[in-house]
């Protein structure tokens, strides 16, 4: 199930990654805490784990904080990159992995298309 897409900001890439909040309810529950940690894997395979935080007051704004910024230096990652984030469910009930896949759009023969970067 896709969670969400966005375009890379400046702030995205440079702070912490503001994430949708209607996708809030597809991480992980954070029972009464103010952020929790969880896993995410890449079309590669590997196994990133960022944090995803809330504020403690008024609106909520939802951002992956820890694990972000080291996942977009060695991706080399940039603005205007798209993200894709996925749910996907096993067969354990209530257990799904996270996916996480970027693209990039490029020019090829004149004409723009969209290129994994992960």
């Amino acid at each position: 199930m896709e969670l969400f897409i966005k375009t890379l900001t400046q702030t995205d890439i440079h702070k912490r990654f503001a994430i949708p909040t209607n996708s809030l309810m597809h991480f992980p529950g954070f029972r009464g805490r103010y952020s929790v940690d969880f896993n995410v894997k890449d079309k590669s395979h590997r196994l990133w784990t960022f944090r995803c935080s809330i504020r403690k007051r008024s609106y909520r704004k939802p951002v992956f904080s820890s694990g972000w910024l080291e996942f977009i230096r060695l991706n080399n990652l940039r603005i205007g990159d798209k993200i894709t984030v996925r749910k996907e469910h096993s067969d354990v009930i209530g257990v799904g992995q996270y996916k996480i896949e970027v693209r990039r759009k490029i020019t090829l023969l004149g004409k723009d298309v969209w290129a994994d970067v992960l």
